[in-house]
């Protein structure tokens, strides 16, 4: 059959379906039709009417087919999975079910909303369709499922006359039609759908049921993991915090791991459920423990010493209860709809908490890392799916599943494993696409032992899948609550698409368990530190074990003797170096990007970029900071040297990590050769494009399409790494070669402003001002006007009228009794940071500039949207919020506020996402190299122009003032434009002082604006 392409022919195919059925409802209709027969007949030819390909008569890839059809009937109502799925142009991401029904009695029940509602919120789906032909309803799914409130979401209802009614038929086909949903229908559908007020939950749904499936599951995992942990304190007091993590992770993992293989209808019987039929919950628990570890092997069911042993007390009033709520009937959860990515990103957060116990007590706190860090950040899927394809996805293509079996990839700070998720299903569907492309290579399939479907395409084997993990994944992480859980989703990808009758065929053909031992594949250890930090020095047992060394050589033997890893990718930790004072001397000694200030991800990037064989490819997400701070040039160095930098693709300040200020790169690196050759750098995407990456609707790669610029290879050679495209790049080299350093011209005189804890200690307004001075003229002396970066504009300061009182080495302060009295409150701080000097003196290094900062100077704010330089005259002290120069030089504030010094900064400052622009950091390291163009004394018309630019500028700083206070529009008016054709004006020299074409003078005010 055809598939429709336009919406005429979808409406005329639609409304024969209409016809059929009108011509014999009373048969369709009636208890004798069933659902099966109501598919084929109708619902199938009207979701390919929509134009999607139901019957997959032309998506023979079983990995590439946009609907997902289940024919199977499940014993249970409770237990049944959705019937279809639809999915983006990925393959990978469903947007909406649609649950079938047969066409008699109604669908307007309870339970048949509840199941729809349930299968769409666990899969972040926002609505979802329940369908008997006869009837159609669109279901909000966007609030956690409850039976007693499911039929108050209903957002569209159509009976099936309804469809012959073009206007009808057309709000459906622009919503539901493969078109429509592969640009964003059902996302811009759902922004329009409102929240359930009150006037709502009268008639029935609550209010308080707008929670996603991650964070209502990680709440309620967060909830049983405490629970469980006090009550096996209460029971095993002599529990440590480490058994106490060890025993609650296994519970849990094995409570999910059932809830998995019942909701996959792996397992035929309801497990947890089970669990309360007869006898004790926990023994029944430990004995269907060791039942499903014959049958599945893996980490999970494995006996462990404790947890298993006879010795080990289970609170069983803590565990009924929360076996009972995860009970797949009282539940709101579907582990079949969950995607897995979404579980591991449940699970990422929740190991960012550990169990601490105390003598009889237990409770659940972030990690100090983690606490350090600001929180736990879990890599989106987008980003994963991005790095896979351009690291394992490039080494792979081309290649036969027998030479794929020879590699081998890792992520070496591995977390809960979606890094390790994104490279199997890499392979799961290279291995696939494979064995579909060709007669040849189906043949070469099924001698391979994959698995025909009746539709004649070829899926793998569960042994094959095995084999495949087996062979090709490894990682590593310090924790060991994170390799178990990484084991636990690796297992559930594993067993993703089998049924209760694949899984006992595999297992005949296996004669062994169905899951693979993963010990030696996912390793629990420390992947920057060997042994050898032990050698000729003493740690206790404690420090050991936190260190939890490990070589790479006795954990991955054969990878190492191979030469490496083929490919290593992943999302390394951020973390500053001063949470890990005790290994900085080892890292010093064995890392070349060690820097005092270096951070965590940085010895990552080194680890891992060794760890790779020749020809192999490294690709992770980390930190931009690197590529401009100063901690950050071993590290520039070193790849530059040893690696050849492939792509950077810039993120910026747009929210990868959501909550988190970070601005990341994508760093794709191999050990290909070829140092020389250009890299690829692709700028920050459009926030409007960013969000449909976001949505699933777009992806990286085709969203930064246009976009990327070749950069060549000498720009590594550079202080710091800046990224142009080649006529900029020109256009910066000129301009440097033309200017001498800012840092030489000024003597490596940029200086911050005060900076002290206790800076609010010396401040004082205008009013208390006026009172000190009133008693003591002499006092004005040590009180001076103070700035925060905030009140500097360009050509301008917006005094505030808030002074500091500037105390400085040597002074009476008896001298001064009304100051002693306003700092006598704040003494006993001041003395606990005081050391030679006495109580009342500010103690930071940024006091050795008070001469420059009492002068004339050239001040400016850290960070700002754009160059904003102005002259202070009046001796003013900054807040740590500004930097300064000290000297009265108009003529370098011309070229710092400039066309030309904005092009410069755009470039060289490291930018901070605002929530509408983006700020620059104007610190001193960035602004050391500002090219400025000193005059020769026999250059006259250089000269003339010099003069004549310092005149323009005492004229701005003039009319800015006046602008400031002018007190009519008209006026206001009259001074900007004033300010804006002086602005010209100066511009306009400053292009000839640096001989700039027109041409060029485009690149500048295109960037600079």
């Amino acid at each position: 059959m055809s598939i429709p392409q336009t919406f005429d022919e979808a409406f005329a195919r639609v409304k024969e379906l209409v016809t059929i059925f009108k011509e014999n409802d009373s048969f369709y209709t009636s208890s004798g039709y069933n659902e099966a027969d109501a598919r084929k007949d109708f619902i199938d030819k009207f979701w390919t009417a929509l134009g999607w390909d139901v019957n997959h008569e032309q998506q023979t890839d079983p990995y590439k087919q946009d609907v997902k059809v289940e024919r199977g009937v499940a014993t249970s109502e409770f237990r049944k999975r959705a019937d279809y799925a639809f999915l983006a142009e990925n393959f990978r991401d469903v947007r909406f079910f649609v649950e079938a029904k047969k066409p008699h009695a109604g669908i307007d029940t309870p339970l048949y909303y509840f199941q729809t509602i349930r299968y769409g919120w666990n899969s972040h789906v926002p609505i979802s369709v329940l369908h008997d032909f006869e009837e159609l309803r669109v279901l909000d799914c966007r609030y956690k499922p409850d039976i007693n409130t499911a039929l108050g979401h209903a957002v569209l209802k159509y009976h099936f006359t309804d469809y012959a009614n073009e206007q009808s038929f057309r709000t459906i086909y622009y919503l539901f039609s493969r078109e429509a949903v592969t640009h964003g229908s059902i996302q811009a559908f759902a922004k329009g759908l409102p929240k359930i007020s009150r006037k709502r939950a009268v008639r029935g749904v609550a209010t308080d049921e707008h929670q996603s499936i991650d964070e209502s599951f990680l709440q309620e995992l967060d909830g049983f993991r405490e629970e469980l942990a006090r009550g096996y304190k209460r029971k095993n007091p002599e529990l440590d915090s480490a058994a106490l993590t060890e025993v609650t992770q296994r519970t849990l993992d094995r409570l999910v791991f059932m809830r998995f293989l019942e909701d996959k209808l792996i397992e035929s019987d309801p497990l947890i459920e089970d669990l309360h039929k007869k006898g004790k919950s926990w023994e029944n628990f430990i004995a269907t423990s060791r039942r499903l570890d014959r049958v599945y092997n893996g980490i999970i069911f494995k006996e462990h010493s404790l947890l298993d042993s006879d010795k080990f007390n289970a609170d069983e009033r803590v565990f009924d209860k929360i076996s009972q709520s995860l009970s797949h009937r009282e539940s709101p959860y579907d582990f079949n709809a969950i995607p897995i990515h979404i579980l591991g990103s449940i699970y990422e957060r929740f190991l960012g908490k550990v169990i601490v116990a105390t003598a009889k007590q237990a409770r659940v706190e972030d990690k100090p890392e983690v606490r350090k860090a600001g929180g736990v950040y879990y890599t989106p899927e987008y980003i994963v799916r991005y790095i896979v394809e351009n690291t394992v996805g490039r080494l792979v293509e081309g290649k036969t599943p027998a030479q794929i079996q020879e590699m081998r990839f890792a992520d070496i700070a591995c977390g809960s494993g979606s890094f390790l998720l994104g490279v199997y299903d890499t392979l799961l569907r290279y291995h696939a696409a494979y064995y579909n492309r060709t007669k040849k290579n189906r043949d070469i399939g099924i001698k391979a032992g994959c698995i025909q479907k009746p539709d004649g395409t070829l899926q793998l084997s569960l042994l094959q899948k095995r084999q495949i993990l087996v062979n090709n994944i490894y990682g590593v992480d310090i924790d060991p609550q994170a390799v178990e859980v990484a084991q636990l989703s690796l297992y559930l990808k594993l067993l993703e698409d089998e049924d209760i009758q694949s899984a006992k065929v595999q297992q005949r053909a296996l004669h062994a368990a169905l899951l693979p031992s993963l010990s030696k594949n996912i390793v629990c250890g420390n992947s920057l530190i060997g042994w050898d930090i032990l050698e000729g020095k003493l740690f206790d047992s404690g420090e050991e074990r936190k260190l939890n060394p490990m070589n790479f050589e006795d954990a991955f033997p054969e990878a190492m003797k191979g030469g490496g890893f083929d490919a290593i990718v992943g999302n390394p930790p951020y973390i500053r170096m001063e949470v890990f004072k005790s290994i900085k001397n080892y890292l010093k000694e064995n890392y070349a990007s060690h820097d005092e200030r270096s951070d965590l991800y940085a010895y990552f990037i080194e680890r891992g970029n060794k760890l790779i064989k020749p020809g192999g490819r490294y690709g992770v997400i980390v930190s931009n900071k690197f590529l401009r701070a100063n901690y950050g040039a071993p590290l520039r160095d070193l790849l530059r040297r040893k690696t050849r930098v492939e792509r950077i693709v810039d993120f910026a300040g747009l929210p990868v990590f959501r909550g988190a200020t970070v601005r990341t790169i994508i760093l794709l690196t191999s050990q290909e050769g070829g140092g020389d050759k250009p890299l690829i750098y692709s700028p920050p995407i459009p926030a409007a494009a960013f969000a449909t990456v976001e949505a699933g609707l777009l992806s990286v790669e085709k969203a930064i399409t246009g976009l990327e610029y070749k950069v060549d290879s000498a720009s590594l050679s550079q202080p710091v790494w800046n990224f142009m495209k080649r006529d900029k790049d020109e256009l910066f080299a000129k301009l440097k070669e033309l200017g001498q350093r800012l840092g030489d011209y000024c003597d490596g005189q940029i200086c911050m402003g005060v900076k002290s804890g206790l800076t609010e200690a010396f401040l004082i307004d205008a009013a208390k001002r006026a009172e000190i001075i009133g008693k003591n003229p002499e006092a004005a002396q040590i009180i001076k006007p103070f700035l925060n970066g905030r009140d500097v504009r360009r050509y301008y300061i917006d005094y505030k009228n808030m002074f500091l009182i500037y105390t400085y080495h040597g002074i009476k302060i008896k001298r001064f009794p009304e100051i002693e009295a306003h700092l006598r409150p704040f003494k006993q701080r001041l003395e606990q940071r005081a050391t030679k000097q006495a109580w009342y003196e500010l103690q930071q290094p940024q006091l050795a500039f008070a001469p420059f900062m009492d002068a004339a100077k050239i001040i400016f704010p850290d960070i700002a949207t754009t160059s904003r330089f102005a002259l202070d005259t009046t001796g003013s002290f900054g807040s740590n919020t500004t930097y300064f120069i000290p000297r009265r030089d108009p003529y370098l504030l011309a070229l710092l506020n400039s066309s030309i010094g904005r092009f410069y900064f755009s470039v060289v400052c490291a930018g901070l996402e605002g929530k509408t622009e983006i700020y620059l950091r104007f610190f001193g390291q960035y602004l050391e190299g500002f090219p400025v163009h000193t005059i020769k004394s026999s250059h006259n018309k250089d000269r003339a122009r010099h003069d004549r630019i310092v005149q323009l500028v005492d004229q701005l700083i003039e009319a800015k003032k006046q602008l400031a206070s002018a007190p009519t529009e008209r006026d206001k008016t009259f001074y900007e434009n004033k300010c804006a054709t002086l602005d010209r004006q100066i511009d306009n020299l400053v292009y000839e002082l640096y001989d700039l074409t027109p041409e060029e003078i485009a690149i500048v005010e295109g960037t600079s604006s």
